[in-house]
């Protein structure tokens, strides 16, 4: 039977013409998917095979270097596009170097010799993601294009704050103090985070922080006194003892804190002095600090400590007068009787831990 056209209405016209626009349409972006796929499986393909070579090529090259090798590498990263070289040599660099824990020169030569510094500066300069992808190749190779020390100005906080850490895991925090005062007013995050890069860098750059205690805002001086403390920096003790009669309660804590990593029995008095204080929490942590000290020179103040309004300093006094020995235990044991809540939690809580959490060893002198 054949068929006439002429009998279609124009609406069925154009709903078979939509239907056919539509196969197209279909047909078209398969066909479009499938080669993206196959061209992308090929990219992948070429990309772990060059690592591969490189891998082992530098394997044989040898504490020594080897020319020869060494130029094998750079053949071998040519078959690979500028963004794909930037990528593997980073990522090899940071599983050689321990997730930057150390960094292997050999990778740092590489990016050099393969033209890659240049590129590197021109991209960090347009946009703020590029300019964290340079800090990530920067930590894993060791700073191939010299950026840090200009990154960690960025107006961008998320940049400044990854070149911080950065020059902290390559020893280079002594550098990085220099943009402190800016990225401690970026958030607590970003201030924890820099805490957390000061006190793991080696070496500490202990004077330069000691020199910023005495800093007009608070943020800084929370931040690198609580750097010290972690870092467990003797040398800072006096500016840390001052610190617990700061004016910012955060300031108050962090030293009490760090009087507690630094476990100077010396420092008992000035954490006593701190149950007094006007915050709770800066009392909290005071009771805290004693306890860490575990001397049982305080047990009368920690045990004054345990009438306080605020029921965490009351916790924590108890908690404290356990580690006092039994001095403190007697202490407990007469709060106890008297019906003192958090005495009674503390003594069961002895009587169930092993010995020496019970009886813990006192700071050393």
């Amino acid at each position: 039977m054949k068929f006439d056209w002429h009998m279609l209405t124009f609406s069925e016209l154009m709903i078979m013409l939509f239907v056919v626009i539509e196969l197209v349409v279909v047909v078209t972006a398969l066909i479009a998917m499938s080669y993206i796929r196959s061209s992308t499986m090929r990219r992948q393909s070429a990309y772990n095979a060059v690592r591969t070579r490189l891998i082992d090529t530098i394997g044989r090259m040898g504490p020594e270097g080897d020319p020869a090798l060494f130029q094998l590498c750079l053949a071998a990263l040519a078959t690979l596009s500028r963004d794909q070289q930037r990528r593997l040599l980073t990522e090899m660099a940071e599983y050689a170097g321990s997730g930057g824990t150390s960094t292997d020169p050999i990778f740092a030569q590489l990016f050099g010799a393969a033209g890659l510094v240049g590129e590197a500066r021109n991209n960090a300069g347009a946009r703020p993601w590029e300019r964290l992808r340079a800090i990530r190749e920067a930590r894993a190779l060791a700073d191939p294009a010299h950026m840090l020390d200009k990154l960690v100005r960025d107006e961008v906080p998320d940049v400044r704050l990854g070149a911080f850490e950065a020059l902290c895991s390559l020893g280079r925090a002594d550098e990085a103090v220099v943009a402190l005062t800016t990225i401690a007013g970026d958030g607590r995050l970003n201030r924890m985070r820099t805490i957390d890069a000061l006190a793991a860098a080696r070496p500490v750059p202990t004077d330069e922080l000691i020199a910023l205690c005495e800093s007009d805002r608070a943020e800084v001086r929370q931040v690198t006194i609580a750097a010290l403390g972690q870092a467990k920096q003797r040398a800072a003790l006096d500016a840390i003892v001052t610190a617990v009669t700061d004016a910012d309660s955060e300031v108050r804590i962090n030293a009490l804190r760090a009087l507690a990593e630094l476990r100077d029995q010396s420092t008992l008095g000035v954490c006593l002095e701190a149950l007094h204080d006007d915050r709770w929490e800066v009392r909290s942590e005071g009771a805290k600090a004693c306890g860490v000290l575990a001397m049982p020179g305080g047990a009368e103040a920690l045990g004054q400590a345990l009438d306080d309004t605020a029921e965490w300093v009351r916790h924590n006094a108890a908690l404290a007068l356990v580690k006092c020995g039994p001095t403190g235990i007697a202490v407990l044991r007469q709060a106890a009787s008297m019906g003192n809540a958090s005495a009674q939690a503390a003594l069961a809580e002895a009587r169930l831990a092993p010995p020496e959490i019970a009886n813990p060893t006192p700071a050393v002198a």
